[in-house]
């Protein structure tokens, strides 16, 4: 009797979920988000960030002229580490042979796993070990768009409106980065409309997430500090980067899922250079 009523039940949903065809892109939009594994895709794009970015942001904080713009970004996620030393221009020199080369090396591991996501959601194949630069160049987009989003929060000292340009500062940073990341990583095989669809509504939301970033993160790395010291930080910023990855996961899969569509917003996605 269980079985059968479990059974009807479930086919009369599917019905239901598929009767319009609003309906029925949700359905399929809802599907795929979890066929692409979101947990294991966000999670990996964690690490790589993790084992990546603040790397880059330690690094560059030693040096004088970009430690500005490294704290930046680190005060954009709360992380309070200890303050490095200033190194001097020999110094400097040093570490941009050596330490440089294995950033390089190291940082696009995000960008190749960021390919793979694509090319496993829209099913296109990614840059090769032949197109190296576009991996360097999206690793450098990144790494700046988090630097560039942090600096919008200076928007916020303009006098009535400085919420609202912060926002959209943010949102416009975002919308472009996450345009040009797919472009680059696909080597344009994607058509332009579906990469721009994936900027926008990625935008989306890690615009919300940089404005809950904002009122919450901070507090939550500074309790996490106290509580657990340097370690209650690293988990803390890779909680974020988690949410910020499965952001970007979501955002391609429901516009893979429009795109494949039969409706009218899925041959316009599609069909256009």
């Amino acid at each position: 009797m269980l079985p059968k009523l479990y059974s009807d039940s479930r086919d009369r949903l599917m019905v239901w979920a598929r009767r319009t065809p609003s309906r029925r892109l949700a359905t399929d939009a809802t599907v795929d988000v979890f066929a692409v594994g979101l947990v294991d895709s966000a999670m990996t794009l964690a690490a790589q960030a993790f084992t990546s970015l603040l790397p880059v942001m330690i690094a560059a904080s030693t040096l004088e002229k970009l430690k500005p713009l490294a704290d930046a970004a680190k005060d954009d996620l709360g992380v309070q580490l200890p303050d490095a030393q200033i190194i001097n221009t020999s110094t400097a020199a040093a570490f941009g042979i050596v330490g440089l080369l294995m950033l390089l090396i190291s940082s696009t591991s995000y960008a190749r796993a960021l390919g793979r996501m694509y090319g496993r959601i829209w099913s296109v194949p990614t840059a090769t070990l032949r197109q190296a630069w576009r991996w360097i160049a999206v690793v450098f987009v990144v790494a700046t768009s988090v630097v560039g989003a942090a600096l919008c929060r200076e928007l916020n000292g303009v006098p009535g409106v400085g919420r609202l340009l912060e926002f959209v500062a943010v949102y416009v940073v975002w919308a472009l980065v996450w345009t040009a990341v797919p472009m680059l990583l696909t080597a344009n095989r994607m058509t332009t409309r579906m990469c721009v669809g994936s900027g926008l509504l990625t935008a989306t939301g890690l615009s919300g997430l940089h404005v809950a970033g904002t009122l919450f993160l901070p507090r939550m790395t500074k309790t996490s500090q106290d509580e657990f010291g340097l370690l209650g930080v690293m988990f803390t910023v890779i909680g974020w980067l988690f949410v910020f990855s499965a952001i970007v996961v979501v955002a391609s899969s429901i516009v893979g899922s429009v795109a494949k569509d039969s409706g009218p917003l899925g041959i316009w996605l599609r069909t256009s250079r």
